[in-house]
């Protein structure tokens, strides 16, 4: 039977609703992730303001990714059931779908958080596929697996510039308070209580998307099995040390509690190894 003609348009745009749908789930994460992580400790007013836009952004963000996957889905036809990135991504459109009828009858979004990764991951799966994707020429496909973790990378890496920024203005601050030496344009700085709550929200934010950069990183590399091993790869060391230092941080905040000078300045130790991984650690491609 010859396919029809939306069937064909589907097949081909597939690759592309895909990615879609992947940007409407990374967008999502971030939203309930800082949801999560809000302060308890804001105005009221300020606070519910903020909690109504996550949660309203991040529902419209789902559910608009969903229907781009659904879509997606329907293009890639049978082959979904026959190998394993199709069956991900039907696992991951189910998941998403299902979270939205849970929170529409219970109305707590906090589950998100934790469902929203996962079905992250089970569509970057199905991206790495190149069965599912016949109409992707393959230097394509991996031209967009590419340019998507560069881009996590290069958000994680933002991210995280900004909480050094901020513990570096934080240990300024506390060394001129300590030394009562705060005045003129050091008077202008942020308050230790807002650049510490910068540094958390800013390195929380640059660990979810620097471990989608790692991860979607070592897949791209597990798909050209050329001799390549991750762990003799001087970046790819580096970068996990980076990535170690931190979620030391981001455990030692959220778990134990710890604040002040020295729990940000494991934050600066993190930055420079996120420099020298970044300019100075040879990267040994696959096959080179």
């Amino acid at each position: 039977m010859k396919p029809s003609p939306a069937f064909n348009l589907l097949a081909q745009a597939e690759g592309w609703l895909l990615l879609g749908a992947l940007g409407c789930y990374g967008l999502a994460m971030l939203l309930l992730w800082a949801h999560l992580f809000a302060r308890d400790d804001e105005p009221p007013e300020r606070g519910r303001a903020w909690h109504e836009v996550a949660e309203l952004g991040s529902l419209c963000l789902l559910f608009v990714g969903a229907n781009l996957h659904a879509l997606s889905l329907l293009g890639q036809g049978s082959a979904v059931w026959g190998e394993r990135g199709g069956v991900a991504g039907v696992f991951g459109c189910a998941l998403v779908a299902a979270y939205l009828g849970w929170r529409q009858r219970v109305g707590q979004s906090t589950l998100g958080a934790f469902v929203t990764p996962v079905a992250f991951g089970a569509a970057l799966f199905s991206l790495a596929s190149p069965d599912l994707h016949p109409y992707i020429p393959q230097q394509q496909l991996e031209a967009q697996w590419l340019v998507l973790h560069v881009l996590l990378t290069l958000g994680g890496y933002v991210a995280l510039a900004f909480a050094f920024a901020s513990s570096v203005i934080y240990l300024v601050q506390d060394g001129l308070l300590k030394r009562k030496r705060l005045k003129g344009l050091w008077q202008r700085l942020p308050s230790l209580q807002v650049a510490d709550e910068v540094i958390a929200r800013a390195t929380q934010c640059g660990l979810v998307l620097l471990s989608l950069g790692l991860g979607t990183g070592l897949a791209w590399t597990a798909r050209h099995p050329s001799g390549y091993v991750f762990w003799r790869d001087p970046k790819v060391l580096f970068s996990l040390a980076t990535w170690l230092t931190f979620a030391l941080y981001v455990g030692a905040r959220g778990a134990l509690g710890w604040r002040g000078r020295r729990t940000n300045l494991v934050v600066v130790y993190g930055f420079v190894l996120l420099v020298l991984s970044f300019l100075g650690a040879p990267h040994l491609v696959a096959g080179r």
